[in-house]
């Protein structure tokens, strides 16, 4: 028998229990040795993912890529008066409370926040 904390038939995780001399997979119960599966060290990663850079914290960008920008909304930008801004959102606060949504404008990159 295989070393391995998998079902060798169906690829499930096998489970901690020992049934008699075995370990029985719940899904398909083929019965494994559980002394194969002794002092058996295993280790598991778990990847994030990185926080992108993101415009609405202040990252400056002189492109006018609007694919970069995010949705667009009308909305007058009050520093240019350019009718329509990009805008992302975040739940940056409980749960209970909305969402701060984060405009942009494409022509002179002005931002400002709302907090519905």
């Amino acid at each position: 028998m295989s070393v391995n904390p998998f079902c060798q038939r169906c690829d499930s995780v096998l489970p901690l229990e020992i049934t008699g001399n075995a370990v029985i997979c719940r899904l398909c119960s083929l019965p494994h040795s559980y002394t194969d599966l002794l002092n058996r060290e295993i280790k598991t990663t778990i990847v994030f993912n990185t926080r992108s850079t993101d415009r609405a914290a202040g990252d400056e960008d002189d492109t006018e890529d609007t694919a970069d920008q995010g949705p667009m909304t009308d909305r007058k930008c009050p520093k240019c008066a350019h009718e329509g801004m990009s805008y992302t959102t975040r739940q940056l606060r409980g749960a209970d409370e909305g969402q701060t949504i984060f405009y942009r404008c494409p022509r002179c990159k002005f931002q400002e926040t709302e907090n519905s």
